[in-house]
């Protein structure tokens, strides 16, 4: 059995209940209406009839005082008056049996329905009692005619049932073409389903056009679902092919330095070809090994408290390596804690960083900013780079997805820098995105929930923590600019202070004055004091 055909039973049986109810309650308020006027009508004529009838006091015996007015002071009603031992004194009908034989001992007013002879009909005996010993003398019955209610209630009864029947059967048409109408989309749905699981074609849609209710909202559900398996399957597929033509190059590429060296035997230079495509094969698996964890939920994070500066500092260091022709600075660094993982951050951080590198040219310069505000930490990355298409940045953050598709994979990208950086993001409860402009360079900013409280006053803000950084041109309020080498104090530490000057207050570390740093080519990982030193200025 259909929806649609329980429904329709469910809508015609509740309509059947409702007749069924109404009909009762109508025929058992009719009956008691009815009757209730029959019977004030009945005591009224009984009392009538009374006051028209004496008592003997020689006798005791009852008597009319005006036989002839009882007609008309009882029609319609039939009236008859009998004495206490039965004896009739008085019939309007002419009928001489008693209406109602069982109540002529009543010792109180009663009313019954009876049927006498043929006809149904409503007797009211009124016994008689005496004046002077307030003893029984006789009895009035006055008998009413049911006929006419009686048929009225059969005529009534005939047209509610035909009504009902009536009302049934079109209820169950209607109910059938309405139950019919709100299912259409159901149907719709089923034959869309069915269409897409014979063709596999995703791109097709349910065709809607209704009031937004719940099948309106069903059927939006439907159709963003197929659109996130229509996304998906062809993510799986640009990733399938992505992965096939990103393996293919450099295993093309081994390949053809193994014959090179089969056919002309050791050659450095082939083999340093193929370490690096090993290499890069290698970053390449990690990275989709990384990303596939994060899919599945089996990349669980560390969370800790976690100084985004420190973060931004060893970043910093670690991202002199490759830095070589671009000038990286550090902009406003301010201490800001978030809830998170520190490697997963600090991985965040390098990938931007590494990302903005590749694609400045050289000479441009790529700026590190940690700032707070309105709860929130932001880590910017700016660069003066090549830019990204508006038509791209909302793709940056796919797998595989480049810009440039060779001038990426000759600088030896994978493609999933900026993804993992996307996953690292949300799964700290963060945001990411990207503002940029073809020739002049990017931004990239995450968006992290701050645990540090707002922002103090400015007359407060002069006395909050400094970060000690490595070569930092503080300034005192004597004017005296001096550099201080710091290179052995750690983030958190208490700030330095000019000793020059023992009153003044340190003030917040400006880096867009200072001279670029380069990495010691003896100790590029950075871990020992003196690692970084001023980069020389053109002047000497």
């Amino acid at each position: 059995m259909t929806i649609r055909t329980r429904l329709t039973l469910w809508y015609s049986s509740l309509l059947a209940t409702l007749i069924v109810v109404f009909g009762i309650s109508l025929f058992a308020i009719l009956n008691y209406t009815w009757n209730n006027q029959v019977e004030e009508n009945m005591l009224f004529v009984a009392q009538q009839t009374v006051a028209n009838i004496t008592e003997n006091p020689t006798s005791g015996q009852i008597e009319l005082q005006a036989p002839e007015a009882l007609d008309m002071i009882t029609y319609p009603y039939l009236v008859q008056v009998r004495r206490a031992d039965g004896t009739l004194v008085t019939s309007t009908s002419g009928r001489l049996d008693p209406f109602d034989s069982d109540m002529l001992k009543s010792q109180d007013r009663v009313v019954r329905e009876v049927m006498v002879g043929k006809i149904h009909a409503l007797v009211m005996t009124q016994p008689l009692k005496s004046d002077h010993n307030g003893a029984i003398v006789g009895t009035v019955q006055i008998l009413s005619s049911l006929t006419t209610i009686d048929t009225a209630t059969e005529r009534l009864f005939r047209i509610m049932l035909g009504v009902g029947l009536v009302a049934l059967l079109m209820s169950f048409m209607v109910g059938s073409v309405i139950a019919g109408q709100a299912l259409q989309p159901i149907d719709t749905i089923s034959q869309a389903a069915k269409e897409i699981t014979a063709s596999g074609d995703l791109s097709k849609r349910v065709p809607y056009h209704g009031p937004p209710d719940e099948l309106g909202q069903l059927t939006a559900t439907f159709n963003a679902t197929l659109g996130r398996l229509e996304r998906l399957f062809l993510t799986q597929r640009r990733f399938v092919a992505d992965v096939s033509h990103e393996l293919r190059t450099p295993l093309t590429t081994v390949q053809g330095n193994l014959d090179l060296i089969k056919r002309w035997g050791n050659d450095p230079t082939s083999l340093e070809a193929i370490d690096g495509e090993v290499k890069r094969m290698s970053r390449l698996v990690g990275d989709l090994l990384l990303l596939a964890q994060a899919d599945s939920g089996r990349l669980p994070l560390v969370e800790a408290s976690v100084e985004l500066s420190a973060v931004a500092f060893d970043v910093f260091r670690q991202a002199q390596v490759l830095a070589t022709e671009v000038e990286l600075r550090l902009g406003s660094i301010e201490a800001v804690h978030v809830l998170g993982d520190e490697d997963r951050l600090r991985q965040l951080l390098l990938n931007l960083v590494t990302n903005a590198i590749k694609y400045t040219p050289a000479g441009g310069h790529v700026i590190i900013s940690v700032t707070q505000n309105e709860g929130f930490a932001f880590i910017r990355v700016s660069d003066t780079g090549i830019g990204i298409p508006e038509e791209d940045l909302a793709h940056i953050f796919d797998r595989f997805y480049r810009v440039d598709k060779a001038r990426s994979r000759e600088m030896g990208g994978t493609g999933l820098g900026l993804s993992i950086a996307s996953w690292i993001t949300e799964a700290h409860k963060g945001r990411i995105w990207a503002e940029s402009e073809v020739g002049k360079g990017s931004v990239f900013t995450v968006r992290l929930p701050s645990l540090d409280k707002a922002e103090p006053t400015e007359s407060l803000a002069e006395t909050r923590p400094r970060i000690s950084v490595p070569g930092i041109r503080r300034r005192s309020r004597s004017g005296i600019a001096e550099v201080k080498d710091n290179r052995d104090s750690k983030i958190g530490k208490e700030p330095v202070v000019d000793k020059a000057a023992p009153d003044a207050t340190p003030e917040i570390a400006d880096f867009s004055d200072l001279p670029p740093v380069q990495a010691d080519p003896k100790n590029p990982d950075g871990d020992t004091p003196g690692k970084l030193r001023p980069k020389p200025s053109p002047d000497g």
